[in-house]
């Protein structure tokens, strides 16, 4: 069984191996919203993000969870791995020996920057990029058990009680297999704890996917390809990335939070933000927008949403 590492206020956990004071996760500011929300009494809705990496709850999802934040709503993140086996950039002091404790801290600070109540760790391996070594190792995450990582989930689920949840899209983004496989699992607990209402007296209300529009992405391999035609970037296919924009089923104005996002994005000094590639303007226009698709309760003609906290109650 995978113990679960929560980061909380105050110290960070030992097992990062970093003996590091953190600063205390911040309250929200803002009071929780008027509207009706069918949660226990004195409970503050929740919002739960199921990612793969540190680092994916944050440039994939740092605008919605700020924003769900600032309207009133309890956010918690769990991860899957360290995000041992990423890339490191020249301006960390990590090594391939302390990139996962590095990357935990960093996972955390990002997490108190945004407002986010727990940051938790499933501790599995990162499997690594496609068609690397790293898959084939036996401890990776797309190596492990498909129901014991549902297990994991679902206990966090269980215990945290969400309203939302929120996953990678089932594409991962870029095709990662340790997105795709967390997207799964995430989608396959809320999936149990739908079917479980009976006899918890408890369920989710909505899953979302986080994403970006394909109208965006175009955007970004645009630029890349004027500004840096030879790399690997400048060769890819944007119709391969992001999500048709007519599939797009809320989109969210986090403009006012831009400044709150990119110290988040900061926070992951050891890695690079494919936004650090591209103009502020381009970048800005990417994290000044958040987009989702509402898996569930289906969307329809007449479920349009103005905000995530729409139809919750």
């Amino acid at each position: 069984m995978n113990g679960l590492s929560v980061a909380g206020a105050g110290r960070i956990d030992s097992s990062a191996g970093l003996n590091q004071e953190s600063e205390p996760i911040p309250s929200s500011r803002h009071s929780i919203l008027s509207r009706k929300i069918a949660v226990h009494p004195m409970k503050q809705p929740t919002l739960l993000c199921v990612v793969a990496h540190p680092d994916d709850e944050t440039f994939g999802a740092a605008g919605i969870l700020i924003h769900a934040i600032a309207a009133g709503m309890k956010a918690v993140t769990i991860c899957a791995t360290r995000g041992e086996a990423g890339e490191i950039m020249e301006r960390s002091n990590a090594t391939p020996e302390t990139l996962a404790a590095v990357r935990e801290l960093e996972y955390r600070r990002a997490g108190q920057i945004m407002g986010v109540s727990e940051s938790i760790l499933l501790d599995y391996r990162d499997s690594g990029m496609p068609g690397t070594p790293e898959n084939e190792d036996s401890a990776a995450f797309i190596n492990q058990s498909r129901e014991q990582v549902i297990d994991d989930i679902a206990r966090v689920m269980d215990s945290v009680r969400p309203e939302i949840v929120l996953t990678a899209e089932p594409g991962g983004g870029y095709g990662h297999p340790d997105h795709i496989f967390a997207s799964q699992c995430a989608i396959a607990a809320f999936e149990r704890a739908r079917e479980n209402e009976s006899n918890s007296g408890w369920a989710p209300q909505k899953l979302y996917y986080f994403t970006f529009p394909r109208s965006q992405m175009r955007k970004f391999f645009d630029e890349m390809k004027r500004s840096d035609p030879e790399s690997g970037l400048a060769q890819l296919d944007p119709d391969e990335f992001g999500t048709p924009d007519e599939e797009i089923t809320l989109t969210l104005d986090v403009s006012p939070h831009i400044d709150q996002i990119q110290e988040a994005f900061a926070a992951h000094l050891s890695q690079l933000s494919p936004l650090e590639r591209v103009s502020d303007e381009l970048s800005n226009e990417f994290i000044g927008q958040a987009s989702l698709v509402r898996v569930f309760p289906e969307p329809d003609a007449s479920s349009f949403e103005q905000d995530i906290l729409d139809g919750l109650g």
